[in-house]
């Protein structure tokens, strides 16, 4: 029976990718879309989509279905290159890239823009969101038309804040389940290198690694780290549950996917490309929480049948290890946190 269910809930995810979209290497144009095409300047704008997660993931395939909305909009005036488990760049090394100009939109959440504004590491702070729907609140906020000011001086055009990526739950080896921050002590688990994910593990009581994720999978089948921490969608598109049994869901970011470009090459499209561009993106926003938020449940499901146990975590114990990290963070303006939770009240 329960296989049964899984095979279901496998069906029920398939059946949501599709209405993403499909995961071809290109988008290509369609002229006979039933959207007026949009004039342009007869000029071809290429997008090289870049991402680190596999392209099956669903908030990738919901990036793919935009880029062929926005082509079959454009009438071929916007095409898109999919480069995904980092074919192209690290998440780190796609940003730099969209800062010197280069024709790339870089999706990844937004603890690397923290490179660029500090501010914005907030927004991968550990339990700051009950839920993907305030996202919004944030994206549509004074602060963060301020913070997209200070990336765009340097570059980028952040194009969105308001994409879900998904719950981020601890994965881990061994034989004892993780219930408490003090169960993570002497364990070692991989981070992003970025301050906020860093001191949040710490807070945690675990040991830090940092590495980028291509290198997660090899790192815990050597013992270079005991554990890593991700979405259940990212854990079982990696295969991550072939060398961990083990994951305690603590979800402790509501992790969002930001959008990001270059903005000397955005500035360069005809203004009707850049508001299609832009309005296309936004209504994505929706359409990633709905799916993602409904594949979540058959992810659980599929990793528990490849042998993965589940372990539920002390809320409020994990709560409280972890507020120390917003009075920990260098760089941050003064009463950040206070400036953030005041736009999600």
């Amino acid at each position: 029976m329960k296989r049964f269910l899984t095979l279901l809930l496998s069906l029920a995810m398939t059946f949501s990718l599709a209405a993403c979209g499909n995961n071809g290497a290109t988008s290509t144009p369609n002229a006979s879309s039933g959207s007026a095409p949009a004039d342009g300047d007869g000029k071809v704008y290429t997008l090289k989509m870049s991402y680190t997660i596999s392209g099956n993931e669903t908030v990738a395939q919901c990036a793919q279905a935009m880029a062929k909305t926005v082509t079959e909009r454009t009438n071929g005036g916007i095409v898109f290159e999919n480069f995904p488990d980092g074919q192209l760049a690290t998440d780190t090394d796609a940003l730099e890239l969209c800062a010197q100009g280069a024709n790339i939109i870089s999706f990844g959440t937004p603890d690397f823009l923290a490179a660029y504004v500090p501010d914005l590491g907030i927004l991968d702070g550990p339990f700051l969101f009950a839920a993907p729907s305030e996202f919004k609140l944030v994206d549509q906020s004074d602060w963060m038309q301020d913070m997209r000011g200070n990336l765009e001086s340097q570059g980028i055009k952040n194009l969105g804040m308001s994409w879900y990526f998904g719950s981020r739950n601890l994965i881990y080896t061994g034989d004892k389940g993780v219930s408490l921050p003090s169960d993570l002590k002497g364990m070692k688990i991989r981070s992003a290198s970025s301050p906020t994910r860093v001191g949040m593990l710490e807070a945690m009581g675990a040991t830090v690694t940092q590495m980028p994720w291509n290198e997660v999978y090899s790192a815990l089948q050597q013992g270079v780290c005991n554990g890593c921490e991700a979405p259940l969608s990212t854990l079982y598109s990696s295969k991550i549950y072939e060398v961990c049994k083990n994951i305690t869901l603590d979800k402790h970011i509501m992790a969002i996917w930001s959008v990001n470009m270059s903005a000397d090459y955005f500035n360069s499209m005809p203004a009707e490309y850049q508001a299609i561009l832009q309005e296309e993106i936004n209504n994505a926003a929706q359409v990633t929480i709905d799916r993602v938020t409904v594949d979540e449940a058959g992810f659980q499901n599929m990793l528990e049948d490849e042998g993965v146990k589940f372990y539920e975590a002390d809320h409020d114990a994990f709560v409280d290890a972890t507020k120390s990290v917003y009075g920990n963070i260098s760089g941050w303006s003064d009463g950040l946190y206070d400036t953030v939770s005041a736009i999600l009240q």
